[in-house]
């Protein structure tokens, strides 16, 4: 009779732990599918498309049961799994700061892009959202650039590979500044948060998790979180005063496209530049608070464009990845010149003075126009 009794207890038990893992289940289901909610309604303004299915946590779980491979990218995680016999990407958050909500509402709306990670489906049962994206043998941007012992970086990053990426991310940007009710900020635009899919070659960007949209008629707006960003890739109005604008993107994308050039980490650059002039923090707090309200030029001293000044003080042939003239010579130079000359722009201290973005995908088509002339030629 003992062995029953404790059967007994086993099975209420177990009975009880189900019931309690299904409470919290729906819970987190109604306060995660509530935020998800609230943010397609803000975003859409009644002119939602959300072509993505919903998975049970169940679903989920047993997908990614005997996964063994992952694929980190900063704070994005996801582990491979399988749902309806089809591979598939799984992400969980490992951020507080990132706003999954956000993300698969924003994602969602662009889904139909080429040079956007598809977004297949989400769980909202756990505590996080989880989202499942299609599957891609990919690699990051950054890893592609970085990673030593990468045996196929020189063939995925010629000259002409180089310019399509750039294109390819240009053109996400320009879709979330221009296509929706109000432009949305994506506020992290860095090598590590694209993907390249190396059977296809396209870059595909994801993550929109920190992205914000300026309130109606607004073409500024001050951050209620604080500074949020890739070291390397913030803006300086955005770092020193909080300003969020469409030009905080161009920066970032101008930093990405002088790694694209140079194959050289903007944050070791920054490290390395302030280990050769070391700035005086004094000053630094003193300018802070008497000009805290003002772009001035003492601060932009203080802190000058990384990128500006490694232009001014090398030449071309010096700036540019040895790979790339190893491949083409002195014949794009050109080119390089041109393409230089945007990096400058993009990477302006003063945001006011940088193109938007559909001017600068606007020249990077040309440029790239101009190679694939060249090469035919």
């Amino acid at each position: 009779m003992q062995f029953f009794r404790g059967l007994t207890r086993k099975k209420q038990s177990s009975s009880s732990a189900s019931a309690e893992r299904r409470k919290n289940e729906q819970d987190y289901y109604l306060k995660n599918g509530s935020s998800v909610l609230e943010e397609l309604l803000a975003l859409c303004d009644g002119n939602c498309r959300i072509p993505i299915r919903y998975f049970s946590a169940i679903e989920i779980e047993r997908a990614i049961k005997h996964s063994e491979s992952k694929m980190e990218l900063s704070d994005v995680y996801m582990v491979t799994g399988s749902l309806d016999n089809r591979p598939v990407l799984v992400r969980f958050n490992r951020c507080q700061l990132n706003n999954m909500h956000r993300d698969m509402a924003i994602t969602a709306q662009m889904n139909h892009l080429k040079n956007v990670l598809r977004l297949v489906g989400c769980c909202l049962e756990f505590e996080e959202p989880a989202m499942v994206y299609e599957y891609v043998e990919g690699i990051s941007l950054s890893d592609l650039l970085y990673k030593k012992g990468n045996i196929n970086r020189k063939s995925s990053l010629s000259w002409g590979n180089r310019l399509r990426i750039a294109n390819e991310v240009a053109s996400a940007i320009v879709f979330l500044h221009t296509e929706f009710t109000t432009p949305i900020i994506h506020r992290d635009i860095a090598s590590s948060k694209v993907i390249i899919d190396q059977n296809s070659g396209v870059a595909k960007i994801l993550d929109f998790s920190l992205s914000i949209s300026l309130p109606p008629g607004k073409l500024e707006m001050k951050s209620e979180d604080g500074v949020l960003g890739t070291i390397g890739y913030i803006a300086p109005e955005n770092g020193f005063y909080d300003i969020i604008t469409q030009k905080i993107d161009i920066y970032s994308f101008g930093v990405l496209l002088f790694e694209l050039l140079t194959g050289n980490k903007m944050v070791e650059m920054v490290d390395s530049a302030i280990s050769k002039e070391p700035i005086d923090c004094e000053e630094v707090n003193k300018s802070n608070i008497e000009e805290r309200n003002a772009m001035d030029t003492t601060f932009e001293n203080l802190h000058p464009n990384i990128v500006d000044r490694y232009i001014r003080e090398n030449s071309v042939i010096d700036i540019v990845d040895p790979t790339i003239f190893e491949e083409h010579g002195i014949e794009i130079q050109q080119q390089l010149e041109d393409y230089i000359d945007l990096v400058k722009r993009c990477t302006t201290y003063n945001g006011e003075n940088r193109p938007y973005m559909i001017h600068v995908a606007r020249e990077l088509r040309r440029i790239e126009k101009c190679f694939r002339a060249l090469t035919i030629g």
